[in-house]
């Protein structure tokens, strides 16, 4: 088998990122929805590959599921990124720098899903730090470049805690090679669990699990929508992968128990600070720590949670994208990220708010959205296998979480305000439109997510 065609989407975003440098006008626009849409048909053919493990490949149906949201998420952030530059007044650099990073912030990720060995895994998801820090700071303002040395600071933190762990895991097993780890039998050995326990908190960081989450709400509060959209729509689930692979591979009931903990802490906090949050960008980045630790607790279940998890992932990967594409829209507009100063949404802006109603709605797991579907599978099982009260207080913070999104985005949309319509057209409404229609229409690929990842 020729296994380099496993590495056309790593190909392909790697070679529109060099050809970003030829200098001529639109040219970095073009080549880059090109070659992102190249890696998007690449993923979905290796779909139906066989999977692959070799001294380089580890390439299962989690892999193939996580190239696919990549892809995905990846070609709709470049193309929406055509339309949105332009309101950035005083860029940090060139327009063809910005797709330089977006095409090398893309490899980074499918390198990260596509590896054989966790110290790789590790270098991809360090690489996803360095080439996507200075997109955080495109619109060149004080508050954006403060927010990228906080995110460079904390995720760098993260990844040294997920740095020693791989020394931990590699000192108890003598591999890193996800193969090798996953085909042996684990123990109980404490060297063993601590480094699980240590690559749990490492990579949690970048997925925003607290306690090291803070990075988290002052990026996407300032950083450019298609940014806030990449980052929170696939960056999160590639760390959350790495998490996927230990607890895989070190199935032990402290180190599962230890990542249920941190799923719940993550949710009661994330759903206790949305309640309060004035700045819609900041709510939404709230939203996305809230998913990612339904999430954990889905992977710290296993079985069928994790089917759960892999909906929960996809379909908020496009709801959560949209929501973000859809605020720059407002903030294009209305020039405030202040909840209370956005009015009249659904007069002067109708396919923005219609789209950003839905898309709440999604990713806070209104039927018949994916993400409702996968939170149930995970509480299904939770409900299954712990104490009714754990379930009962999931609920509770998953429904402060449901109610505070969606009254404050109700809001938004459904107040009085008179004005001339503001509408943006074209690119700037049908990407996020898409994304939303995206979210709904996973419900009817759940029993092939279940074939593929089984």
């Amino acid at each position: 088998m020729n296994y380099l065609f496993y590495s056309l989407p790593m190909i392909a975003s790697l070679i529109g990122a060099f050809l970003c440098f030829v200098k001529r006008e639109k040219f970095e626009e073009m080549i880059s929805i090109i070659f992102a849409a190249f890696s998007l048909i690449s993923a979905i053919l290796i779909l139906f590959l066989s999977d692959v493990s070799n001294s380089f490949f580890f390439i299962d149906g989690i892999s193939k599921i996580m190239l696919i949201i990549i892809s995905m998420i990846y070609t709709l952030t470049v193309i929406f990124s055509t339309t949105f530059l332009k309101y950035i007044e005083e860029p940090l650099f060139q327009k063809r720098f910005y797709y330089l990073l977006l095409n090398l912030f893309a490899f980074s990720m499918f390198f990260s899903v596509s590896v054989n060995n966790f110290g790789l895994i590790w270098v991809g998801i360090e690489a996803t730090t360095v080439t996507s820090a200075l997109l955080i700071a495109v619109e060149n303002d004080e508050s954006s470049i403060e927010a990228t040395w906080r995110y460079i600071i904390i995720v760098s933190s993260g990844l040294v805690i997920s740095f020693i762990a791989n020394i931990l895991i590699y000192a108890a097993t003598g591999t890193l090679d996800i193969s090798t780890l996953l085909s042996t039998n684990p123990t109980s050995e404490k060297l063993l669990v601590f480094g699980s326990m240590m690559a749990i908190v490492g990579y949690g960081t970048k997925a925003g699990i607290f306690p090291m989450h803070t990075w988290l709400p002052d990026v996407h509060g300032k950083a450019p929508a298609p940014v806030s959209a990449i980052f929170s729509g696939v960056l999160l689930p590639v760390a959350l992968y790495a998490i996927i692979r230990v607890i895989q591979f070190s199935p032990i009931s402290s180190v599962k128990t230890f990542a249920l903990v941190l799923g719940f802490l993550t949710v009661i906090i994330a759903s206790s600070l949305m309640a309060i949050q004035i700045h819609y960008k900041r709510l939404f980045a709230y939203s996305t720590m809230e998913n990612m630790g339904m999430a954990l607790i889905g992977i710290s279940l296993g079985g069928y949670a994790l089917l759960g998890v892999m909906i929960l992932i996809i379909s908020h990967a496009f709801a959560k994208s949209s929501t973000f594409f859809l605020s720059g829209n407002l903030f294009s507009r209305y020039k405030t990220t202040k909840i209370d100063e956005i009015k009249g949404v659904s007069k002067r802006m109708p396919s923005t708010a219609y789209a950003l109603l839905f898309s709440a709605m999604a990713i806070t797991g209104m039927p018949p959205f994916g993400t409702f579907f996968g939170e149930i599978m995970i509480i299904l099982v939770l409900l299954a296998t712990m104490p009714t009260g754990y379930t009962i207080l999931l609920l509770s913070f998953l429904a402060l979480a449901f109610i505070s999104l969606n009254f404050k985005v109700g809001k938004m949309i459904f107040s009085n305000s008179e004005g001339e319509n503001m509408e943006r057209k074209r690119v700037g409404t049908i990407v996020p439109i898409i994304d939303t229609v995206l979210s709904l229409l996973i419900v009817f690929f759940i029993p092939w997510i279940e074939k593929v990842i089984r």
